[in-house]
Formats: structure tokens, sequence, C-alpha cells
């Protein structure tokens, strides 16, 4: 039994790759019985909803909506148990290896609207008890301190396993199934803090926290757990975007990449700038005409190379040709970043890397921000 539902891009991170674990200790035709209990956060057995089996095979990979649609589904009962029999065939390929299986689970009505318990794990035995999974809501919460909003979340923690890190992911109106506005990992830190104009509010759905536990071995059980998305708004006063729907430019390609601006951060590469050179060390927007500028947003940066100098610098200029010094820098890489700190007048405003080895292979959105 099938159902189709939208997940968090926790399930493509874990099934990207098919990965095959150690040799299964059945024949394809024997029966593999996999169950376990779920638990609400209150400790209540989770009763009488969707528990979903992933199986990370080729198959069930391109068949299942890329990995969006569980191979198996059933419901729990009043105690919160479930269970789904298998044949051993499925869980496993010609030469004997097994498949990475996951379970978690999900509302078929509103999937992004409750927390998740995932756990991994390869099938090594014909009788497999997964441990209890209990619901995390996380308690998330906001708080403001001027110009910084700062987002928190009640520490997890399970028996079973170490902590291996929280990332924090936000939202946008216009994602597919995952989060992708904002993603960071924050250690075991349970807060983050960043201006809240990287975070427009009229872009901003929502936000959610994971922990992660990782399987200590091939033996062992893995998980996720997704804390409740919240909802509160993020007012992104005084700043104010400069950059929608403006031209960007990047080295080495005459003409300009809407996507780039167009306010929109979904499913790569639909939505995003994507740089099929791979020289690409620096891009600019074109505002239209000068104002001030304050700060410069990257979101979900990526590169070819590793950088030995790692960083970028900002111009604002009033032409493409006498870009001056830079008015600001940063140390990092990829993925999400922002410059701040500085004031510019400007038309034109330019983001380069230090390292002109490594190459700018696409972005989410690059926002131009000012007071």
């Amino acid at each position: 039994m099938k159902h189709a539902v939208l997940l968090t891009a926790i399930l493509i991170l874990l099934f990207a790759a098919c990965d095959r674990g150690p040799q299964a200790p059945f024949d394809p035709d024997d029966q593999v019985v996999i169950h376990g209990n779920y638990y609400a956060e209150n400790g209540d057995p989770y009763a009488t909803r969707w528990v979903g089996f992933w199986i990370n095979s080729p198959e069930s990979f391109f068949t299942n909506y890329f990995g969006l649609d569980p191979e198996e589904s059933t419901q729990t009962d009043n105690a919160g148990e479930y269970s789904e029999d298998f044949m051993g065939e499925d869980l496993m390929d010609a030469a004997g290896a097994t498949f990475k299986i996951g379970i978690m689970n999900y509302d078929t009505g509103f999937p992004d609207t409750i927390p998740h318990a995932l756990a991994y794990f390869y099938p090594l035995d014909v009788d497999i008890e997964v441990p209890d999974m209990t619901l995390w809501d996380g308690d998330p919460s906001v708080s403001f301190n001027g110009n910084n909003v700062t987002f928190s979340w009640q520490e997890h923690s399970t028996p079973t396993s170490e902590l291996t890190d929280y990332t924090f992911k936000v939202r946008a109106t216009q994602d597919g199934p995952d989060y992708t506005m904002w993603v960071e990992n924050v250690g075991q830190n349970t807060s983050i803090m960043l201006p809240a104009y990287v975070l427009p509010e009229v872009y901003v759905e929502k936000w959610r926290t994971i922990a992660y536990y990782e399987a200590p071995s091939q033996n062992d059980f893995g998980y996720y757990y997704l804390s409740d998305p919240d909802t509160t708004p993020i007012p992104d006063d005084p700043y104010q975007l400069l950059s929608l729907g403006a031209n960007c430019y990047a080295e080495a390609f005459p003409d300009p990449f809407p996507k780039a601006t167009d306010g929109k951060w979904g499913p790569w590469p639909t939505y995003c700038a994507v740089f099929s050179a791979t020289n690409v060390s620096w891009v600019y927007v074109d505002l239209g005409a000068p104002d001030t500028v304050n700060a410069v947003v990257l979101y979900g940066m990526t590169i070819s190379g590793t950088p030995a100098n790692a960083g970028y610098e900002i111009y604002v200029a009033d032409d493409t040709v006498n870009w001056g010094t830079p008015v600001a820098e940063n140390s990092e890489q990829s993925d999400y970043f922002y410059i701040d700190g500085f004031t510019a007048e400007g038309r034109y405003v330019k983001l380069e890397a230090k390292d002109g080895g490594i190459g700018i292979t696409g972005f989410r959105e690059i926002c131009v921000f000012g007071q």
C-alpha cells in the first residue's frame, strides 16, 4: 500500500545514493518482518497514524518520486505499534548485499505540520525490532533583539546514541518538498542568531530543526528527529531588498541570470542560477539606479575546487569598469552566508572570490539589501 507524500529533503539526503550494506543473513524468498512502536511527544502511544518504509534500492528511488513516496506504509495500532512484512529479495541486491531502510511517521494530508522521527538501518535479521521512536516537537521559539532574530529549540536526547549535530532550516513560500531558503549546521548549539533581513518576511513560510544521530556502525540504528515547524513572522524592517528582479551577471557569460534575483528558492536547479562554466569567480547585480547598500546575502552557493584563500569581497560602484576597493569581505567558502556592516553608494554590486582558482557553479539567490 502506497501513499504519495511530500517530505522534507531528509529523505532525499538519506537515499540520494543507493548504499549497499552487509550481506543479508536471509534468502530472497524468506519473509522479513520489521516492527516497532511510535510515541507522541508527551509519551502517549502514537495511535492510528501512518508510518512509511523507504528502501534505498535503485528501483524504489526512481519509481517512487525520487524517494518521496514510501515503498510500503502501514498504520500504528491503538498502542502505537506498527509492523510490516517484506520478502528478502526486496531488501537486497542480486549479490545479496542489503539496502538501507528508513522508517518514518508521516501525515498523508498535511505532511509538513507535525514532528517526524526517522530511523535508518540495514536489515540484518528476519525479525527486526526497531527501537522505540518518540516524536520531538523541539519547542521552537523566536526572539528579537534590534535587527537580529534568534531561533531556539529544546535539546533532544536519546539513550541509544550520541547526538551528532543540529541543522537549522528555513522554508520559503516557493520551496518544493524541502526547506532550502536557509540551511545551516549549528553543531550542538540549541539556537542560532541571524540578521532578520536575511529572511525577508514576504518569502518565509516556516522553519524547523533536525537532530542527527549517526549510526555507530552498519550493524546499528541511526536517527533523524525533525522538530515541529514554527511559523512566527520575521519582520525585516528597516532593511529593504533592493535586488529583486534586477539583472545579475556572471564572469564568462554575456547574458543575465534572471533566476538569481527572482525571489524564489524552489527545487534545484529549477529556481536557481546554475553556471555551466567552472571559471566563474565573480557575479554582480545591476540595481538599475544608484542606491545605498548595506548587505549582500548568498543562499545555497555551490563551488568547484577548494580555495586556498577562502572568502569573498564586495564591491559597490557606479560602473562595471572602475570597481575601486572592496567595501567588505568574509572568509566563507560556500553554502549560505551574508556580508554586512558597511554602507556604500552605487548602482552595481559585485561579489568576487578572493581565490580566483575556484569556480562559482551556482546559487539559489543573491540578495542586496539597504536601509
